[in-house]
């Protein structure tokens, strides 16, 4: 029985098992008044929200003031069907939501727009339209809706799904309401502890006419990560430089049919067979120990002020401030498996090379057979919001506003880069997520890592910087790394809307909503690089070096002598940098890496409600403009030329939902809406390389229109129980317009460097993919007995794309199980979360890259002391999984990662 059919057994099982427990638990109303507290309260919230929502939506909800079930947002909406979230550092940051990436789900808070900057850990994505969640603090939120399928008055931009995070109002709480949690936590690969803290306080006058509400909150992670990884794959075919040839290349056989010289290849001289099987089987080239330190150090402050001056009109200002140091060290020692000629012997089977050994160079010569590269980044992560908000009831009419601005930054600033060369010979290999490193020597002796000018000798130096800096000559050495003065992205943006909703009896229409929103929209990404350059002979073993901890690479199916591997600390690579670098460059704007797009937004719609007998829903449409005006540089011969595109989008989104009440608590919801999802700015304005002698070249397109889809829903829910429920849902989404990247015939463009206007075949993302998401999820939600409950649910996730990879980050099959108990002062849960594997990338040679099925165990405990004073232990990643990526096939692996598994213990206090 396959691990699908398993989980949709188990679900099913649930769904049909636990309405019988659940009713026999639920007290009776003559039992007295039931206060209900802890997890059944915040289910019963959500499920709440979710059964009056006007379209299909499924809630999580803060169990109190300052209480989410997990210290990470993202952790706790993976619980909710089709929400998946990836683990690459351990920590969610994104997620993905019924199949469909990151980048075209959106996240609102209070209904609007937040701007996102992230810390690098996406290097290819770095300015996408996504959100980094952790970055946001639990201790403010109250609710967040996911609108699985959207109403005409919500802000378009997703073609998965939107998520609005509500936030606490002072207005809604008790006055002098506290919530201070203090805490620790310990990482188990990182081996060290850190704090986190939160305080929120929240008052208002007795006439409930003027409110504030403060909270702060800090946060500081540990993460070590290790692995293994393979930067590229080639064949066999690359490595048979040695055997004996003719004079038109022809590999020459002996009397025997075998070779009479070269390599041997699973322990013999090889005959035409083995070579030809050899030839096809895959070796990885470039295979690496990795090493990865970062310390995660958040402060937010959050505040909200409100002015009733009247009985009909609410005025509600809001503040976010977010600042991160996601400082990080990383390290990577690689092994040069592409030389024919250095090639001694290899073993094969089943189309993958299993361990191949090449030969060192001779001592005196140039050259290298690895490499060891040393990256310190100083990174920081800002976000802003300031928001005014008004609220006005006169009359009949309702009148909401929301206005302000949103801006964040993020990046490397700067980055200092310094590597190594080895001669050594070394043996290496791959067997699925086993893999093998050898070294002639082993890898923690620092003396057989040269500097690049010791391994690879000089060479004249001629670029304008280098020239500027030296008088004007030539510098004859080698580059050893640099330093990257800052690569930022900066995103910000200025909105206003207002809202307008009325109660009429237009026979079934009971109310009519319309509203408008402007918003102004600018994202932008900088480098500024630099580069030093030697003429001094050093090996690491000069540069005060120390060797990891073995322990890091436990059960990650290592072997050989390349770990544990000799490296340097963030000061020994400022300082070699300072003390070698002979001349210090830097190159100025990286044009070729800069790109600036300004968006600008309007959109308009109208909405009708409607109530006929059991019959409810809504109906309306949402009208957009979007106008974006894209900056880059085209290069051509190397010389780049500003250029700016500006190109219009109009569309017209129409949105229905029908809900049919077919029993007091059983609710079915049917859904059609036309949605949409904007490019990557970095791909409507990235640099534009173009060669007028062959008419070719690449880089971003400015012309690109948006992301477009239908989307249809249909779901079922029984609300059986208090804080218990069973549903399913059916969606699928029609996407068109899908980006993706091409080779395009006959593109008539105009060079800004030569003036030219001409047809080239340029390589660049493209229009014109289309995919069917087809899915369904299975829900149960309930109270068992003796204080037990259960959280379960099930998603199947399928696209047709014409392409066998599928659609990025959709995991066929996700699970999630989530018993508690909850008694008294006693507080328990276990979840456990499963996603199947997923297709992430192209990697190198159009590489299909996937990232393995991973599992998720996480626990938590708390004991009520007082009725104020809460003691929380908590525990994820319990599994220590491994977070493993391959190529293609899952015997070639790309990365194997562990995170460590994460312990915390808190104390909290409420009044």
């Amino acid at each position: 029985m396959n691990l699908r059919l398993k989980f949709l057994i188990g679900t099913a099982f649930t769904c049909a098992a636990i309405p019988a427990y659940a009713q026999d638990s639920v007290p009776s109303q003559q039992e007295g008044e039931i206060v209900v507290t802890g997890i059944r309260k915040s289910l019963q919230d959500a499920i709440e929200t979710k059964k009056r929502a006007d379209s299909i939506v499924d809630v999580i909800s803060a169990e109190d003031v300052g209480k989410l079930a997990d210290s990470n947002v993202a952790e706790s909406l993976s619980r909710l069907p089709g929400v998946t979230v990836d683990h690459q550092f351990g920590e969610g940051e994104q997620l993905s939501i019924a199949g469909v990436e990151p980048a075209l789900n959106r996240l609102t808070i209070d209904g609007h727009s937040v701007a996102s900057a992230d810390w690098g850990g996406n290097p290819s994505d770095r300015s996408s339209r996504s959100f980094n969640y952790s970055l946001l603090s639990p201790t403010i939120i109250s609710q967040a809706v996911v609108y699985k399928t959207p109403e005409a008055r919500l802000q378009e931009g997703a073609i998965g799904a939107s998520v609005d995070i509500v936030t606490r109002k002072p207005l809604d709480l008790k006055p002098n309401t506290v919530a201070i949690t203090g805490g620790g936590e310990y990482n188990s690969r990182a081996k060290r502890g850190s704090f986190r803290g939160s305080a929120l306080y929240s008052w208002h006058n007795e006439d409930g006419t003027i409110g504030f509400l403060g909270a702060v909150n800090y946060d500081k992670e540990q993460l070590s990560r290790a692995g293994s990884a393979v930067y590229w794959y080639r064949t066999g075919d690359a490595l048979l430089d040695r055997y004996p040839k003719d004079a038109n290349g022809n590999i020459i056989y002996g009397a025997d049919g075998r070779v009479t010289s070269g390599p041997t290849l699973n322990g013999q001289l090889p005959n035409a067979a083995m070579i030809a099987e050899f030839s096809k089987a895959r070796v990885a080239s470039f295979l690496a120990r990795e090493f990865f330190k970062q310390e995660r150090e958040r402060i937010g402050f959050s505040g909200a002020l409100q002015v009733r001056p009247a009985d009909n009109l609410t005025l509600t200002g809001t503040a976010l401030v977010i600042r991160g140091n996601y400082d990080n060290l990383s390290n990577s020692q690689y092994t040069y498996g592409y030389e024919g000629s250095l090639l001694q012997s290899a073993t094969y089977a089943d189309g993958m090379v299993t361990s191949a050994t090449f030969a060192g160079l001779p001592a005196g010569s140039t050259g290298a057979t690895g490499q060891l590269d040393t990256n310190f980044r100083r990174t920081r992560v800002k976000n802003d919001s300031l928001t005014l908000m008004l609220d006005w009831k006169p009359g009949d009419w309702v009148i909401t506003a929301n206005f302000g601005g949103t801006r964040a930054s993020g990046g490397k600033d700067p980055e200092y880069l310094l590597d190594f060369r080895t001669q050594q010979g070394f043996t290496s290999g791959t067997n699925g997520k086993d893999t093998l490193v050898n070294w002639q020597y082993p890898a923690s002796d620092p003396s057989h890592w040269l500097g690049n000018y010791t391994a690879l000798g000089g060479e004249n130096q001629s670029e304008p910087a280098v020239l500027a800096a030296n008088g004007g000559r030539p510098f004859f050495g080698r580059q050893i790394g640099g330093i990257t003065f800052a690569e930022k992205t900066q995103d910000r943006e200025l909105f206003g809307q207002a809202d307008v909703s009325r109660a009429v009896n237009l026979g079934p229409i009971n109310k009519i909503l319309f509203g408008a929103r402007f918003a102004s929209h600018n994202n932008s990404n900088t480098t500024y690089g630099g580069a030093a350059f030697t003429n001094q002979n050093f090996t690491l073993a000069d540069l005060n070096p120390y060797v990891l901890d073995s322990n890091l690479f436990d059960g990650l199916g290592v072997s050989g002598n390349g770990t544990p591997y000799a490296t340097l600390d963030a000061d020994a690579i400022r300082a070699t940098l300072e003390k070698y670098g002979t001349i210090n460059v830097n190159r100025g704007l990286s044009k070729d890496q800069y790109f600036h797009v300004k968006e600008t937004i309007v959109s308009g719609y109208v909405q009708a409600n409607f109530e006929a007998g059991r019959f409810r829903g809504n109906i309306g449409g949402r009208y957009v403009f979007t106008r974006d005006q894209s900056q880059f540089y085209v290069q051509s011969g190397g010389v780049f030329a500003p250029t700016q595109v500006t190109t219009d989008d109009n569309r017209f989104l129409p949105a229905a939902n029908l809900i049919f009440q077919a029993g007091e608590n059983v609710v079915l919801r049917a859904s059609a809406a036309k949605v949409m999802a904007r490019a990557r700015y970095s791909d409507l304005a990235g640099s534009l390389s173009l060669d007028d002698t062959t008419r070719s070249g690449s880089g971003g397109n400015p012309d690109l229109k948006p992301y477009a889809a239908t989307n249809f829903g249909l779901s079922a829910e029984w609300y059986f129980a208090p804080a218990s429920y069973i549903s399913g849902e059916v969606f699928y989404r029609d996407v068109s317009n899908y980006i993706g990247n091409a080779v395009q015939d006959g593109v008539s463009l105009t060079n800004t460097v030569t003036g030219r206007t001409l047809e080239y075949s340029i390589s660049r993302p493209v229009n014109g993919g289309k995919a069917k998401v087809t899915g369904f999820s299975l829900t149960a939600n309930a109270n068992l007995f003796w204080g037990f409950g259960i959280q379960s649910n099930y998603t199947f996730t399928d696209a047709d794309t014409g392409s066998p990879t599928g659609l990025p980050y959709l995991s066929r099959d996700t699970f999630t199980l989530v018993p508690y108990f909850e008694k008294g002062p006693f507080q328990a849960r276990v979840s456990f979360n499963r996603r199947s594997k997923y297709f992430y990338r192209f990697g190198r040679q159009q590489s299909q890259d996937y990232t393995d099925g991973y599992s998720q165990l996480d626990a938590s405990l708390s004991y009520n002391i007082t009725d104020k004073l809460q003691v929380s232990a908590s525990a994820s990643n319990l599994l220590d999984e491994t977070y493993y990526q391959y190529s293609s096939d899952p015997k070639f692996p790309t990365s194997v990662y562990k995170n460590g598994r994460v312990y915390s213990l808190s104390a909290s206090f409420r009044m």
